[in-house]
């Protein structure tokens, strides 16, 4: 059985595992470990960040800072305010013999069945080095104890032998032999990448395209939002072509402002999320540096698999540093 495959059958009482979950297994995390799926780190952005939503929403219990819901419109142009607005990130493309080098602090969640599905959610940092041709080095280590949605999900843990959650690891890839980049499936290298069209509707629509093309994911525009995620996520990505990312993403129909979101690491920021089958995936932007702080994934419904009430935060991480180095050993 392969990593993906072991994914696939944590939950097999319940529904497939999202787009984003075969996403990250299959495109973001290449090592040795078993994959968590749900959320992974990416590169800090510097962007500008639109006043938050004032319209009446639901508060998350757990959270009362974070929100259910906002306007479209607001989401869309909070994220062409942010691609108007790049300071930060790469100034140019990563030239051979650089490394991009991303930590992220994480809280992915994972799971089983043990007659029924559980999930909980071990804290951890993950560092990652990235070179153009993509050789990469990864390096995880636990960063605090295990948190459960709820008692339920602590027992069938349990039962299931306290499985751990993340482990200290060090991991070494060398440059594939295709890609080593990734527009949803398609293997890109990095002169392809970067030329991707930088006008928003024509980058829009050849990622909604590929979307389409994959036939994963619950909805085409879910898996748009994404694919979006997935090429800013740990790649040296340029700010010209992360504004554009962000343009094409205030294209994607059903986007929604968050007025109040905090990332794992505890910052407080304002979201851009899509919904999908009782899900929400969220985009964390900061209310004041201005930087994408990261990503969570929450419940809004209750599901086999966790004992979390809507509103229960069960994925996400935070990037707290990143650089261009010279080696794989490097630090910014």
């Amino acid at each position: 059985m392969d990593e993906l495959d072991l994914i696939r059958s944590f939950r097999a009482d319940t529904a497939a595992p999202t787009a984003l979950a075969t996403a990250r297994a299959e495109r973001a995390w290449r090592r040795p470990e078993p994959r968590r799926p749900r959320w992974g780190g990416r590169v800090a952005i510097a962007v500008c960040v639109a006043a938050a939503a004032t319209a009446a929403a639901l508060v998350i219990p757990g959270e009362r800072e974070s929100r259910l819901g906002t306007p479209e419109a607001s989401a869309a142009e909070t994220l062409r305010l942010a691609a108007k607005s790049q300071k930060g990130g790469l100034s140019r493309p990563l030239r051979a013999g650089e490394f991009f080098y991303v930590r992220t602090k994480t809280a992915w969640s994972m799971g089983g069945d043990v007659e029924g599905g559980y999930t909980v959610i071990p804290p951890g940092i993950r560092e990652s080095w990235v070179a153009i041709d993509g050789e990469r080095r990864f390096r995880t280590r636990p960063d605090g104890p295990m948190r459960f949605p709820g008692p339920r999900d602590k027992k069938r843990w349990e039962a299931a032998g306290s499985p751990p959650g993340v482990v200290r690891s060090d991991h070494h890839e060398p440059a594939p032999k295709q890609g080593p980049f990734y527009l949803g499936g398609e293997p890109m290298s990095y002169a392809e990448l970067l030329d991707l069209p930088r006008a928003a509707r024509p980058l829009y629509r050849r990622l909604r395209q590929e979307a389409v093309d994959c036939e994963c994911g619950h909805s085409v525009d879910n898996e748009t939002f994404v694919i979006i995620g997935d090429l800013m996520r740990e790649n040296p990505i340029p700010v010209d072509l992360e504004a554009a990312l962000l343009r094409a993403a205030a294209l994607i129909p059903g986007i929604k402002q968050i007025g109040t979101e905090r990332d794992v690491a505890g910052r407080l920021g304002v979201g851009v999320a899509v919904d999908y089958t009782g899900h929400r995936n969220v985009l964390i932007f900061d209310r004041n540096t201005h930087e994408l702080l990261g990503e969570n994934e929450r419940l809004l419904e209750r599901k086999n698999y966790v004992d979390g009430d809507p509103g229960e935060l069960i994925s996400g991480a935070a990037v707290m540093e990143s650089g261009v180095v010279g080696s794989m050993t490097a630090l910014p």
